[in-house]
């Protein structure tokens, strides 16, 4: 199954940490969608597509459009802040899958959500984020749906469409165990949050000292590690 990331140009100091655990915990091939071409040095399992320099944030929706257009009926869509944590189990099928599918999500996400549970969690039609951009399967249709010109991504995610025919669903022991990298567009503030000790060391060497706080993003809120 295709996969892709999509980045913007003031995030690519995260693209360091995403290759690392990605290919830690991962690794099949992907394309990488932004605008400008990153500084930093690609991983061979990346192919880098441009959809032409970054203008405004409304402007997000009408530069990706184009390109998904183009992707198979299927595809897993992550952004560049997914700090994976563990290794990437997708089941190879699908079991007692709903009708008129439109998302497959990967992480807990929809557990948060109103829910109905069986062996797959069905998101409630009239639930809020069924457009989430956590790392999910998507179906081509269901996104572009939604995916309309002149959107920004919390545009997007909040349009909460509800009782639209299309099923979001989830799992009980989701297949991608991750971080959301920054929080609150903090973007110079990283959560490590139940990451190894060895991935929080390897990270810390990314950053010259200074540049970038790695905290905790928990319910007594944000620690600072040392």
């Amino acid at each position: 199954m295709k996969i892709i990331v999509t980045t913007s140009d003031k995030y690519h100091h995260l693209l360091p940490v995403f290759f690392y655990l990605y290919n830690k915990y991962w690794g099949e091939p992907f394309d990488l969608v932004g605008h400008a071409k990153p500084e930093c040095e690609l991983p061979d399992n990346c192919t880098w597509v441009s959809t032409g320099p970054q203008t405004t944030q409304k402007d997000w929706s009408t530069q990706l459009r184009p390109y998904f257009e183009k992707q198979p009926d299927w595809f897993v869509w992550m952004m560049e802040d997914t700090f994976l944590k563990d290794k990437v189990n997708i089941p190879p099928g699908l079991v007692n899958i709903p009708s008129h599918l439109g998302r497959v999500d990967l992480t807990d996400d929809v557990q948060k959500r109103e829910h109905n549970k069986t062996d797959l969690i069905i998101a409630n039609p009239a639930s809020r984020y069924r457009l989430s951009t956590q790392p999910s399967i998507w179906i081509k249709q269901f996104l572009l749906q939604y995916l309309t010109p002149g959107l920004s991504p919390w545009d997007f995610e909040t349009q909460d469409p509800k009782n639209d025919g299309w099923n979001i669903i989830g799992f009980v022991n989701p297949p991608v165990n991750h971080n959301e990298g920054v929080r609150r567009f903090d973007i110079h503030k990283l959560n490590l949050e139940g990451m190894s000790e060895e991935d929080i060391a390897h990270i810390k060497t990314i950053y010259s000292v200074g540049t970038i706080q790695y905290t905790f993003d928990n319910p007594k809120g944000k620690i600072k590690l040392p």
